[in-house]
Protein backbone atom coordinates (compact mmCIF):
# COMPACT_ATOMS: atom_id res chain seq x y z
CA UNK A 1 0.00 0.00 0.00
CA UNK A 2 1.47 3.40 -0.94
CA UNK A 3 2.11 5.88 1.85
CA UNK A 4 -0.35 8.74 2.21
CA UNK A 5 1.09 12.05 0.93
CA UNK A 6 1.11 15.18 3.08
CA UNK A 7 -1.29 16.99 0.70
CA UNK A 8 -4.05 14.60 1.80
CA UNK A 9 -3.98 15.78 5.41
CA UNK A 10 -4.06 19.52 4.72
CA UNK A 11 -7.08 20.77 6.62
CA UNK A 12 -7.61 24.17 4.98
CA UNK A 13 -8.59 25.20 1.48
CA UNK A 14 -7.11 28.68 1.82
CA UNK A 15 -3.79 29.94 3.12
CA UNK A 16 -3.73 31.88 6.36
CA UNK A 17 -1.04 34.36 5.38
CA UNK A 18 0.05 37.95 5.54
CA UNK A 19 2.82 40.22 4.29
CA UNK A 20 6.00 40.95 6.28
CA UNK A 21 4.76 44.47 7.08
CA UNK A 22 1.57 43.21 8.77
CA UNK A 23 1.43 44.10 12.46
CA UNK A 24 1.53 41.36 15.05
CA UNK A 25 -1.91 42.43 16.31
CA UNK A 26 -3.43 42.03 12.84
CA UNK A 27 -1.71 38.66 12.44
CA UNK A 28 -3.02 37.49 15.81
CA UNK A 29 -6.53 38.58 14.83
CA UNK A 30 -6.26 36.65 11.55
CA UNK A 31 -5.02 33.57 13.40
CA UNK A 32 -7.93 33.82 15.85
CA UNK A 33 -10.42 34.36 13.01
CA UNK A 34 -9.19 31.20 11.28
CA UNK A 35 -8.71 29.24 14.53
CA UNK A 36 -5.11 28.39 13.81
CA UNK A 37 -1.78 28.69 15.57
CA UNK A 38 0.33 30.14 12.78
CA UNK A 39 0.34 32.53 9.87
CA UNK A 40 2.57 32.21 6.82
CA UNK A 41 4.53 35.33 5.95
CA UNK A 42 4.56 35.84 2.20
CA UNK A 43 6.35 38.41 0.09
CA UNK A 44 4.13 38.16 -2.96
CA UNK A 45 3.95 34.39 -3.41
CA UNK A 46 7.35 33.73 -1.79
CA UNK A 47 7.41 32.22 1.68
CA UNK A 48 9.77 34.33 3.79
CA UNK A 49 8.70 33.26 7.26
CA UNK A 50 6.15 31.84 9.62
CA UNK A 51 4.72 33.48 12.72
CA UNK A 52 3.42 31.13 15.40
CA UNK A 53 1.76 31.29 18.79
CA UNK A 54 5.18 30.60 20.29
CA UNK A 55 6.67 33.59 18.44
CA UNK A 56 3.86 35.74 19.82
CA UNK A 57 4.51 34.55 23.34
CA UNK A 58 8.31 34.59 23.36
CA UNK A 59 9.27 37.36 20.94
CA UNK A 60 6.42 39.78 21.53
CA UNK A 61 4.69 39.36 24.89
CA UNK A 62 7.68 38.14 26.93
CA UNK A 63 9.85 40.65 25.05
CA UNK A 64 7.49 43.43 26.17
CA UNK A 65 6.98 44.59 22.59
CA UNK A 66 3.93 46.47 21.31
CA UNK A 67 1.90 44.20 18.97
CA UNK A 68 0.43 47.31 17.30
CA UNK A 69 3.87 48.54 16.28
CA UNK A 70 5.86 45.37 15.67
CA UNK A 71 5.66 43.82 12.22
CA UNK A 72 5.87 40.16 11.34
CA UNK A 73 9.21 40.79 9.62
CA UNK A 74 10.68 41.71 13.01
CA UNK A 75 9.53 38.64 14.95
CA UNK A 76 8.78 35.84 12.48
CA UNK A 77 10.79 32.66 12.12
CA UNK A 78 12.72 33.31 8.91
CA UNK A 79 13.17 30.76 6.14
CA UNK A 80 11.13 28.04 7.83
CA UNK A 81 11.67 24.43 6.99
CA UNK A 82 9.09 23.10 4.52
CA UNK A 83 7.91 19.75 3.24
CA UNK A 84 6.84 18.76 -0.26
CA UNK A 85 3.13 18.04 -0.71
CA UNK A 86 3.92 14.63 -2.17
CA UNK A 87 6.17 13.57 0.71
CA UNK A 88 4.83 10.80 2.94
CA UNK A 89 3.01 11.85 6.11
CA UNK A 90 5.52 9.71 7.98
CA UNK A 91 8.32 12.03 6.87
CA UNK A 92 6.39 15.05 8.16
CA UNK A 93 5.93 13.29 11.51
CA UNK A 94 9.65 12.49 11.71
CA UNK A 95 10.65 16.09 10.99
CA UNK A 96 8.07 17.61 13.29
CA UNK A 97 9.17 15.28 16.07
CA UNK A 98 12.91 15.74 15.53
CA UNK A 99 12.83 19.54 15.33
CA UNK A 100 9.87 20.09 17.70
CA UNK A 101 7.77 21.78 15.01
CA UNK A 102 4.10 22.34 15.69
CA UNK A 103 3.54 23.83 12.22
CA UNK A 104 5.22 22.82 8.96
CA UNK A 105 4.59 24.69 5.69
CA UNK A 106 3.76 22.50 2.70
CA UNK A 107 5.02 23.34 -0.79
CA UNK A 108 4.20 22.05 -4.24
CA UNK A 109 6.01 23.04 -7.42
CA UNK A 110 7.87 25.73 -5.47
CA UNK A 111 4.70 27.38 -4.09
CA UNK A 112 3.43 27.16 -0.55
CA UNK A 113 0.01 25.50 -0.50
CA UNK A 114 -0.67 25.16 3.20
CA UNK A 115 0.52 24.23 6.65
CA UNK A 116 0.19 21.03 8.56
CA UNK A 117 -0.13 21.33 12.30
CA UNK A 118 0.38 18.63 14.87
CA UNK A 119 -3.38 18.35 15.30
CA UNK A 120 -3.82 17.65 11.56
CA UNK A 121 -1.87 14.41 11.74
CA UNK A 122 -4.19 11.40 11.83
CA UNK A 123 -3.85 9.46 15.07
CA UNK A 124 -3.52 6.20 13.14
CA UNK A 125 -0.37 7.56 11.46
CA UNK A 126 1.11 8.49 14.85
CA UNK A 127 0.22 5.15 16.41
CA UNK A 128 1.74 3.34 13.45
CA UNK A 129 5.01 5.16 14.05
CA UNK A 130 5.10 5.00 17.85
CA UNK A 131 7.82 2.30 17.99
CA UNK A 132 10.01 4.19 15.52
CA UNK A 133 9.57 7.50 17.36
CA UNK A 134 10.34 5.89 20.70
CA UNK A 135 13.51 4.34 19.26
CA UNK A 136 14.57 7.69 17.79
CA UNK A 137 14.09 9.35 21.19
CA UNK A 138 16.17 6.68 22.91
CA UNK A 139 18.97 7.17 20.39
CA UNK A 140 18.84 10.94 20.86
CA UNK A 141 19.05 10.53 24.66
CA UNK A 142 22.14 8.34 24.31
CA UNK A 143 23.81 11.01 22.19
CA UNK A 144 23.43 13.56 24.99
Amino acid sequence: MPERPVREILSRDTLVAGPPEMTVRDAAKRMAEHVCGSILVLDGETLVGIFTERDLLVRVIAGDRDPDRITLAEVMTRRPDTIEAGAPVKEAIRRMDEFCYKHLPVVEAGRVIGVIAVEDIPIAELVGMSDELEERHKLAERMW
